[in-house]
């Protein structure tokens, strides 16, 4: 059932947009970024100066590894990090909530983000099947191509305006979805990444954007008052499901850092132009519909990241374990001579199965 709110108080406290006091501070017009009714870039992402601090080359990881030693004697695999091999028989490291693998020395330079595995095993299309099981709930391969894309891509023309090869992306859409390890994304091409994320949002049986909820959205854009816009925005979002919230601000964020970028030239009205179909997928797309849907979108994008960024709280899992840890190299039993000890207890074993 639908549920009415009547006013902020009727929020709860993990859900509250704004306090009184940053109610009155969103007045301040050098603090917000101002929608534009007619479609136009002219209240365009660069001329405002909040919006700078949010554009950075690199950022941090959103959850950190709990890392464990094992050695593998059979499908080793290759460093994620480095993709270099990793040694027959010498303990490397792996994630208990996702699956990737690291030398012990990479392990300080990883740049991979730690996504749970979803609890389901089974990947019929649907967005709940492909995301983790704590917030936020972004699948894990929208969050690999991003951070890919974003490390290596802002300064290329053409992003999500490029196509690739239809044979690349879907092997790397294959072993990022069906795979047991975690592929190296550092050789793929950065047009191969982004093609990736669009098959990927094509695919799903529910669009992003589902259909019961996009009335709300279509009020919000509609709205010729900035406060009541954002308002009606946030109870739109606060409506949707949790993994379609979460996907979708993360991805608001992306373009946003995207339409900063001079290099790419890619606007607003561009990315509107390009994923209006695929987030609405409209079952009777005409023109009208289409017109709709980027002036929503168009409206999504002009929110501030400080917006989209309420609804990516981390949800903690385990505590990561870390190597300087005295505690926890005794409880593993760590020492310089593992990697020898683990050949030595492979070929015993061996013999004794020959016995």
């Amino acid at each position: 059932m639908r549920r009415e709110y009547n006013s902020y108080s009727d929020l709860s406290r993990h859900f509250r947009l704004y306090d009184e006091q940053s109610m009155d501070s969103l007045q301040d017009d050098h603090l917000r970024i101002h929608m534009n009714p007619n479609g136009s870039d002219d209240g365009s992402l660069q001329h405002v100066d909040c919006y700078s601090s949010i554009y950075l080359p690199t950022y941090p990881l959103l959850r950190h590894h709990n890392f464990k030693l094992k050695s593998y004697y059979s499908n080793v695999g290759n460093c994620v990090q480095c993709n270099k091999r990793l040694r027959f028989a010498v303990a490397s490291l792996k994630c208990r909530d996702c699956p990737v693998r690291c030398h012990v020395s990479c392990c300080r330079l990883l740049t991979v983000n730690c996504i749970p595995l979803p609890l389901v095993s089974r990947k019929l299309g649907c967005l709940f099947d492909f995301v983790p099981h704590v917030a936020p709930m972004v699948p894990a391969l929208i969050v690999h191509c991003v951070t890919e894309i974003e490390a290596r891509g802002l300064e290329q023309e053409g992003l999500y305006r490029v196509s690739s090869t239809r044979d690349k992306v879907k092997r790397l859409r294959h072993k990022l979805l069906r795979g047991k390890t975690m592929p190296h994304l550092g050789n793929k091409d950065t047009h191969t990444l982004c093609c990736c994320v669009k098959e990927f949002l094509r695919s799903l049986e529910r669009p992003l954007i589902p259909l019961y909820y996009r009335q709300d959205l279509v009020l919000a854009a509609q709205q010729t008052d900035v406060l009541a816009a954002e308002e009606q925005l946030y109870f739109a979002m606060v409506e949707l499901p949790q993994a379609h919230r979460d996907t979708l601000a993360f991805l608001m964020l992306h373009w946003q850092r995207i339409a900063q970028s001079p290099a790419v030239k890619m606007s607003i009205n561009n990315i509107a132009v390009i994923f209006a179909p695929t987030l609405f997928d409209d079952v009777d797309l005409n023109l009208s519909n289409i017109v709709l849907w980027q002036q929503v979108l168009r409206m999504l994008l002009l929110q501030s990241p400080g917006f989209w960024a309420q609804f990516l709280e981390v949800e903690p899992l385990q505590p990561a374990c870390s190597l300087d840890d005295d505690d926890w190299k005794r409880e593993n039993n760590y020492s310089p001579s593992l990697h020898w000890q683990s050949v030595k207890t492979y070929f015993r074993s061996m013999v004794n199965l020959a016995g």
